[in-house]
Order: structure tokens, then sequence, then C-alpha cells
């Protein structure tokens, strides 16, 4: 790289070495004052300049490129790149959060697994618009995640459900890398399948199947099924309120197509709200 001080440099060493010349055929000074002369600047120049400045620009050019790749990964990895072809925007605030995190030292992937809310709530605002498919395949493997989380600790699945109360947990920190590679697809087909107007929900004939499905449910977990509705209840236990979520999402899915996904928009717009 094109050093910007040197030709500056070299025309200052110049000038000491034409005054120390100057000096000495003059009779002002001796040469070994001369050289002292020359050199002594010369030898502080370059420990400031090795010492301080070199490495102050050479960190700064490894951070710049540092940033550079991460968000070439970012623009590369799905769902980001869709959204930033259909929603320039928000991808710029996705953007600025995520370089303000790698430049804050966290690893570019778990920093992808930081942005994954804000994916999330763009999601529950997509999901009226999407096709059938879409939105039973994301679900499915929404399912999938909470069974893989439940299965190593119910608190971790309850952070994933209701981020809101307790923070929610960092996907790339948790997830094996089959459910994430899936999961980033997932979301990504989702929102290639949501551009058209929003899909016509049939309320009555979702909350005849949904009672349905509660009434159901409720043979085996009784009154602690009105707890989904209050995840704040003192009296909800994680593990619990993890189960009984995906009987429920389960027992969905477990409906005809198009009636599971007419269910699904429901619930899913009502959170949304």
């Amino acid at each position: 790289m094109h050093n910007p001080t040197l030709i500056p440099s070299a025309i200052a060493l110049l000038v000491l070495l034409l005054l120390a010349l100057l000096l000495v055929k003059k009779g002002k000074i001796g040469r070994l004052s001369a050289f002292l002369l020359v050199i002594i600047p010369l030898a502080a120049g370059n420990g400031f300049w090795f010492g301080w400045i070199y490495p102050q620009q050479k960190q700064q050019q490894l951070q710049a490129a540092k940033i550079a790749d991460a968000q070439d990964l970012l623009a590369a990895t799905p769902p980001y790149r869709t959204i930033r072809q259909q929603q320039p925007a928000l991808y710029k605030q996705i953007n600025d959060q995520f370089v303000a995190a790698v430049r804050a030292g966290t690893e570019p992937t778990k920093a992808l697994g930081q942005l994954r809310p804000m994916v999330a709530e763009l999601l529950n605002q997509r999901t009226g618009r999407a096709d059938d498919d879409s939105i039973i395949s994301y679900m499915r493997l929404s399912v999938s995640q909470m069974q893989n989380l439940r299965q190593q600790s119910g608190e971790l699945c309850f952070k994933f459900l209701f981020p809101q109360i307790r923070g929610g947990v960092n996907s790339e920190e948790v997830l094996p890398q089959a459910l994430l590679q899936q999961d980033r697809q997932q979301m990504d087909a989702l929102l290639r399948g949501s551009e058209g107007p929003e899909k016509p929900v049939d309320i009555a004939q979702a909350r005849q199947s949904l009672q349905s499905i509660v009434r159901k449910l409720y043979d085996k977990w009784g009154s602690d099924l009105q707890l989904l509705n209050s995840p704040t209840d003192s009296r909800v236990e994680p593990e619990k309120m993890c189960d009984m979520t995906i009987d429920l999402y389960s027992a969905v899915l477990a409906l005809p197509g198009k009636q599971s996904a007419n269910v699904l928009r429901m619930m899913l717009s009502a959170e949304a709200g």
C-alpha cells in the first residue's frame, strides 16, 4: 500500500542534509554535529512512525477489512439478501446493528444470530401475505427448533418463545448448524413468497378449528392451558409452557394444508398485532 508520508519524509530528510552541509561548509558545526543533526530527527521520526502511527493505521486497516468481510457475509446470507432487495431501509438498520456488533468485537456469525429478532418481527408482519406452503414449512421448522431447545433446556425453549419476557436466545449459539441452515432458507422462502396482497382469512373457520384443538389439549393439560395467554403469570413453568406450545402448533400443523394455513395466519397475525 502507498505510504502517504513517504514523499514528505524524503523532503524533510533532504532539507536536513542540505542544512547540515551548509552549516559544515560555513564552519558553524563539525561533521559529528552535522551527523547528529540529521540522524537524531530521523531516528525520532522513525521511532514515532513505527512505534505509534503505523500500528494505529495497520489496526484501522485490519478493522476496515474485517467489517467489509462481515458486510459481504451479511449481504450473501439468506434472508438478509432478500431483505436488501425488498426493503432497503430495513436492511440499512440491520446492517448498522450488525456492523456495530462486529466493531465491538462480536464474531460475525454470532452477530448474525443477534439480528434474528428483527427478522422475526418482519416475518410476523408478512405471514398474512405468505402462500400456504411457505407459512406451513416455516412453522414446521419453528416446532423443530422448539423441540431441539426443549431437549436442551426448558428455560432455553421458553426464552425462544417469549423473548420479550426473558431476553430471547442467540440461535447461532444454541441451535445445530442443520437447523440454522434450514431456518435461514425457510425465512428467505417466506419473504419471497409474501410479496403479494394479504391472503383472505376465514376467521370463523379458523376459530372453530382452533377451538376443536384446544378442547383436545384441555384433556391433557387442563386449566394450565390458559397460561399460554399469560406467559408472565407467576404460576408459569418454562418446561410446561414449552410443551404446551409444541402440542398446540403440532396439532394445528396436523390439519389439512389450507385449513392449517388459515389457522396459522389468524394466530400469527394476532401475535403481530
